[in-house]
């Protein structure tokens, strides 16, 4: 569908991509990965028409339709949200307009056949449109984003920026374009959204390609990685797990690679100054000096920085009850989130709050916070609790003007230079950006900053609220690592499945005004919501798998056959890895890395070895249980 030929991109302080070259076929789904700044976002706009290139070609077919969602959007309309997204497909609402008018003249005239006739084909082409039920699907669309159907009727420009979002990717997939561009999708959505998209995208029968910084989101959507990596793209098959696994292991043979020409260049170069001047050796420096000229270099691995180690200071023994809710009610007006909320935090807990948009999860963590009133009941904290709390955007209170070095020192006036950058380093921020002034950063340093600046002061109590939003896959990594070495009590909301499963060890459920608490991580809870459901649809609480049942009854013939067969599986085992080994040296030889048809062969081939694979173990398994 679209084939990118050759494609150079250059910009005054840095060239994103040389001699590029990429095919989207019909029904790819794409994650397209890079460090900060590698041109991700870059190569979707240049598809679309937004960005130029510098050279080379991109073709896309005829007739193919194209859905763009970009990070940021300004538009805004006083149209309600609903008839935003019908007005997506403007031919069925006139002809809507089209059927009333002639129905209307028919009325009139109703024996008119040529009037029945064109309204006969009218509703032939709307029916084909799914016009009738168009309305219908919008709504299904806005409400998996989390739209309500009183919100639905509510004019765009009402709604802030990231709902504004919401809107346009439900524009987007209501659409049905033949190729999905997607960046950053899921920054705006909640966790309940968030899942109905995956839901939705696992569902989509069309192309996709997706920039996203959400592990678990991208495990679930794509088939394929497309990493932009030294200017070009490299291919890895499979989902962002299977990417961290085989980028590992081209990394390391490309760097073993890479240290055996440096070495031959080495010997190399010490031959030709060792004998440059001795007329006998002539001929062979010569040979040497041509052969260094028309060596093609072998790039070290870019990939991770290598991995930081990140140390926050630690509180104190905290008392064993860091804060009691009693009897809390809260309202805004007429609108209850809370009547009779009871909960305990107790020192150690790692707490993530999960539940529907607007179920009152942010409420709850402000009273904790104590940024929002109680309408009644009481908070009671331990004694000598300390508690800090990040809001999504109360970075913005930061001193802009200072340095984020400065911001730091100040925060921990009795911290030495080192201390300060080392603290600093290990939430990337090192050299001499630590001397950059904080009006200057990306939202996501300015984030990451913020948290730095929160983390550097002891607390028995942190409170956060999307910690990871808008953080890039390192950045989110670092603070990962850094909640998950904290060893106070932590309350956080976040829709990122992976940084939850990572950093928590409570989940509690909050809803229609109540709470859930479930012992264990987010997996735990998904696995314990599953099988509640189980139990309350079948009544049945425990499920009993019989084991096979052992061939001991086998008659002679088969079993000799199976016998035969039991000393064969084993050959036919190895001989699939041997094949298997040959088509993995293809996707890990550097030089194939830009050939796209020979590695999209060699993955097809992989694939159906690897099922063959697993069908001959499954078979030796099921044989060796026979004979047991």
């Amino acid at each position: 569908m679209i084939n990118l030929h050759n494609i150079t991109k250059v910009y005054p302080d840095k060239t994103l991509f040389s001699d590029l070259d990429l095919v989207i076929k019909k029904g790819s789904r794409v994650g397209l990965v890079g460090a900060n700044g590698s041109g991700k976002t870059t190569l979707l706009k240049m598809i679309v028409g937004e960005e130029g290139a510098d050279g080379g070609q991109i073709q896309i077919d005829r007739k193919v339709t194209i859905g763009y969602l970009p990070q940021e959007i300004t538009a805004t309309s006083e149209e309600t949200i609903l008839h935003e997204v019908l007005n997506e497909i403007p031919e069925v609402g006139a002809l809507e307009v089209e059927i009333e008018k002639l129905s209307m003249q028919i009325a009139e005239d109703p024996d008119n056949q040529l009037l029945l006739n064109k309204l006969g084909r009218i509703q032939a082409e709307f029916e084909r449109l799914q016009g009738w039920t168009l309305e219908s699907e919008a709504k299904k669309v806005l409400g998996g984003l989390g739209f309500t159907p009183e919100q639905m009727k509510v004019p765009l420009d009402k709604f802030s920026g990231g709902w504004r979002m919401r809107v346009a990717l439900a524009k987007l997939l209501f659409k049905h374009p033949d190729i999905l561009l997607l960046d950053e999708p899921t920054n705006h959505l909640d966790l309940a959204s968030l899942i109905w998209l995956e839901t939705f995208l696992k569902e989509w029968s069309g192309a996709l390609v997706l920039i996203s910084h959400d592990r678990t989101f991208l495990d679930k959507t794509i088939e394929q990685i497309f990493e932009i990596d030294h200017m070009s793209i490299q291919i890895y098959p499979g989902n962002y797990s299977k990417y961290i696994l085989e980028k590992k292991l081209r990394s390391d043979q490309q760097l073993a690679a890479y240290r055996n020409q440096q070495k031959l260049i080495a010997e190399t170069e010490q031959f030709i100054e060792r004998f440059r001047y001795k007329d006998s050796k002539a001929s062979q420096v010569q040979s040497r000096v041509k052969k260094l000229e028309k060596l093609e270099r072998i790039l070290p691995p870019e990939g991770e920085q290598s991995r930081i180690s990140v140390r926050i200071p630690q509180p104190g023994r905290s008392a064993r009850i860091i804060a009691e809710l009693s009897g809390v009610a809260k309202s805004y007006g007429s609108l209850e989130v809370f009547k009779q909320l009871d909960l305990k935090l107790e020192r150690g807990q790692k707490i993530g709050l999960v539940g529907p948009n607007g179920a009152g999860k942010s409420t709850l963590l402000k009273m904790l916070a104590q940024v929002e009133p109680l309408t009644a009941g009481k908070l009671v904290w331990g004694e000598g609790v300390r508690s800090a709390y990040f809001a999504q955007h109360q970075f913005e209170s930061l001193p802009m003007e200072d340095t984020i070095y400065n911001l730091i020192s100040h925060e921990n006036p009795k911290w030495i230079m080192t201390e300060v950058r080392t603290y600093l380093g290990s939430f990337l921020f090192s050299g001499d950006t630590v001397d950059k002034k904080i009006k200057v950063l990306s939202g996501g340093e300015v984030s990451r900053l913020a948290l730095a600046k929160m983390l550097s002061t002891p607390s028995d109590l942190v409170l956060l609220d999307e910690p990871t939003n808008h953080l890039d896959m390192r950045s989110r990594d670092v603070v990962q690592e850094a909640i998950a070495s904290f060893t106070g009590t932590m309350v956080c909301i976040s829709h990122d499945r992976h940084f939850l499963n990572a950093v928590t060890n409570t989940i509690i459920e909050v809803d229609k005004g109540r709470i859930q608490i479930y012992p264990g991580n987010y997996e735990y809870y998904l696995w314990r919501k599953n099988q509640d459901n189980i139990e309350i649809h079948t009544g049945i609480t425990e499920s009993v798998v019989e084991p096979p049942k052992k061939a001991g009854n086998t008659d002679y013939q088969n079993r000799r056959k199976m016998t035969n067969r039991l000393k064969k599986l084993p050959l036919l085992i190895e001989e699939c890895e041997i094949a298997m080994g040959k088509q993995e040296d293809i996707l890990n030889d550097p030089d194939s890395a830009s050939q796209y048809e020979k590695i999209q062969s060699a993955m097809a081939e992989k694939e159906k070895l690897e099922e063959k694979y697993l069908e001959l173990l499954e078979e030796l398994e099921s044989l060796e249980q026979g004979f047991a």
